[in-house]
């Protein structure tokens, strides 16, 4: 069963080892990227953290194999329309994992710790992928996700009422 973890000290490493296929590299930042962003938007730099956005790093697991990660960003007025969100800001499944079902269970996942409201209560959650990414589109599209502009560097923005 697909569940989101924390990333702590016994798998941040491994959620750094994740990898997709070479062809989907221009479409999702390297985990240690992320992380590392999750670092500067995170409590411990909770200053910034409130005045620009809050990142929350999940490892993505099926029962107990790590398959993914997953970061969400919750901001109090939101790029897209002023108002606070969150949004699945970087979503990958390690090529080993992909085409059997997981990214779709994952994006459930998210959704619904997202409706925990971890930072508070909002009333979107927005997805954005690359115009070439058809997958990410497919998966944000299945899950009602309805597209709503592009942003300042092309990728589509996808909306979800909660």
């Amino acid at each position: 069963m697909v569940n989101l973890r924390e990333v702590n000290h016994s798998n941040w490493m491994a959620c750094i080892e994740l990898d997709v296929h070479d062809f989907q590299r221009p479409f999702v930042n390297p985990n240690i990227f992320s992380l590392a962003e999750s670092y500067a938007h995170s409590d411990v730099n909770s200053a910034e953290a409130e005045k620009y956005y809050r990142c929350i790093p999940k490892a993505i697991y099926n029962d107990d194999e790590l398959i993914g990660f997953t970061l969400i960003a919750y901001e109090k007025e939101c790029d897209y329309d002023d108002t606070p969100a969150y949004e699945i800001y970087r979503l990958m499944i390690d090529k080993k994992y992909q085409q059997q079902g997981y990214g779709k269970e994952a994006v459930k996942q998210i959704i619904d710790y997202i409706k925990s409201f971890p930072y508070g209560k909002v009333e979107h959650i927005y997805a954005c992928w690359h115009p070439e990414n058809q997958a990410s589109q497919k998966l944000c599209r299945a899950q009602g996700f309805e597209i709503v502009g592009k942003d300042d560097d092309g990728a589509i923005i996808g909306k979800l009422a909660i």
